[in-house]
C-alpha cells in the first residue's frame, strides 16, 4: 500500500460520515422526530465521538497495523473468528450501501428503468476502481471534495434569504425515546462507516495529526447539520415530510452565481460519487480480510465474486416497507455490535495488554 496523505485521509473522513445521509438517513429522522432531527443530529455528533475515537486511538497503538490484523494479534484464539464475522458485516453493510446506490439513482435520473439494468451499468466502475489501491481510491476522493465543498459554500449562500428559523420550532415535541432513537440511526449509519478506515494504517497516512481528525470530524457533522436546518427552514416541515429526498429538492430554490440552476442534479452526482467511495472502501476491506484469513494473496478475482454478489443480491428489498422495517428494527442491531462494540472491546483489551507490559517492567527494575 502507498502512503496517501493528510489531506486525502480527511476527505475520506468527510465522505464517510456523509454517505447515505441525505439519501437514506435523512428521511428516516426526519420522519421520526419531525423538527427536532437537528437536536439528534447535535446529539449523535456528541455520542458518535466514542467510536470515532477508538478507530483512531487503536491504530495508534499499533501504526504499522490495520485492525483486522491487531484483532489477530491481541485475540490470538479468536481473532480469525472475529475477523470473519467483520468479513460478514462488511459484505451486508456493501450490499446495502449498493441497494441505495441502485434506488437513489433510479428514482432521481433513470426512472422506470429496471434495477438489473442499472446494477449492471454501476457494478463495472464499482469493480474497476475497487481492483486498485486505497491510495488511488483517496485521490478520487480528494477531487470530490473540492467539488463537494465549493457548492456546499454557495448553496448555504444562495438559500439564507429563503431560511425562516420560526420552522424549528415547536423544539422537543417528541419523546426522549424518539430522539435518542434517531440519534442512534444517525452513529449507526453514518458515523459507524469510519470503522472502514480502520484498514488504513497510520503509518500509510503522511503527516498523521489526531487533533485535526476530530476538527475535520466536527467539521463534517456540522455540514450535515446545515443540510437539515437548512431544508427544514426553507420548506417547513410539512412540505419536508412530503418529499422523498427533500435535502435534494430545497436545492431547487437554488441559482448559484446566476449560472447554475440545476444545483440539485449537481449535487446528486456527488452523492452517489460519495456513495462509491464508500462502497469501494467496503470492498477493500472485504478483499483485505479474506487475504489475511480464506487466501494468501486476494486476486482480480476476488474482486469479481465481491462484486457478482453486490449485483446478485440488487434487488434484495421487494417494497420500500421492507426497507424502512430493516433499517429501523435490523440493521441497528447488526451495525453497533460488529462495528462499535467489536472495536470498543480490542482497544480496552490493547490498554490492557500495554499495562501488563508496563507493570512488568516496573517489577523487574
Amino acid at each position: 500500500m502507498k502512503k496517501i496523505n493528510s489531506l486525502e485521509y480527511y476527505t475520506l473522513i468527510w465522505f464517510s460520515i456523509r454517505a447515505c445521509f441525505p439519501e437514506l438517513t435523512f428521511t428516516i429522522i426526519l420522519h421520526m422526530v419531525k423538527e427536532d432531527s437537528w437536536i439528534s443530529i447535535i446529539l449523535g455528533t456528541i455520542f458518535g465521538i466514542l467510536p470515532f475515537l477508538v478507530y483512531e486511538k487503536i491504530r495508534e497503538k499499533d501504526p504499522k497495523e490495520t485492525l483486522i490484523t491487531i484483532n489477530k494479534k491481541i485475540f490470538p484464539k479468536t481473532g480469525k473468528l472475529i475477523n470473519i464475522i467483520i468479513l460478514i458485516s462488511c459484505l451486508t453493510s456493501a450490499i446495502y450501501t449498493f441497494w441505495i446506490i441502485i434506488k437513489f439513482t433510479n428514482e432521481l435520473f433513470l426512472y422506470k428503468t429496471s434495477n438489473w439494468i442499472i446494477s449492471l451499468i454501476l457494478i463495472i466502475p464499482i469493480w474497476y476502481t475497487s481492483s486498485k489501491d486505497i491510495h488511488i481510491i483517496s485521490k478520487v476522493s480528494l477531487i470530490l471534495f473540492y467539488i463537494s465543498v465549493s457548492f456546499q459554500i454557495l448553496i448555504t449562500f444562495g438559500l439564507i434569504s429563503n431560511i425562516d428559523i420560526n420552522a424549528l420550532k415547536p423544539i422537543l415535541q417528541n419523546t426522549t425515546k424518539n430522539i435518542a432513537h434517531s440519534s442512534l440511526l444517525y452513529i449507526a449509519l453514518n458515523i459507524s462507516k469510519l470503522f472502514f478506515l480502520t484498514i488504513i494504517p497510520i503509518e500509510k497516512i503522511k503527516k498523521y495529526s489526531f487533533k485535526k481528525n476530530i476538527i475535520v470530524y466536527l467539521i463534517t457533522n456540522l455540514a450535515i447539520l446545515n443540510i437539515i436546518i437548512a431544508t427544514i427552514c426553507t420548506f417547513g416541515i410539512d412540505l419536508s415530510l412530503i418529499y422523498e429526498y427533500p435535502a435534494f429538492q430545497v436545492l431547487k430554490r437554488v441559482k448559484v452565481l446566476g449560472i447554475f440552476d440545476k444545483v440539485e442534479s449537481i449535487l446528486a452526482v456527488e452523492a452517489i460519487f460519495s456513495l462509491f467511495i464508500q462502497i469501494i472502501i467496503i470492498i477493500y476491506y472485504i478483499k483485505k480480510i479474506i487475504e489475511k484469513e480464506i487466501i494468501k494473496k486476494a486476486n482480480k478475482y476476488t474482486t469479481i465474486l465481491i462484486c457478482l454478489s453486490l449485483l446478485i443480491s440488487n434487488n434484495i428489498f421487494k417494497t420500500y416497507k421492507a426497507e424502512e422495517n430493516f433499517l429501523n428494527n435490523y440493521l441497528i442491531y447488526l451495525i453497533y455490535p460488529i462495528f462499535i462494540v467489536i472495536p470498543i472491546i480490542t482497544y480496552i483489551k490493547t490498554l490492557y495488554i500495554q499495562n501488563s507490559k508496563e507493570s512488568k517492567l516496573q517489577g523487574l527494575q
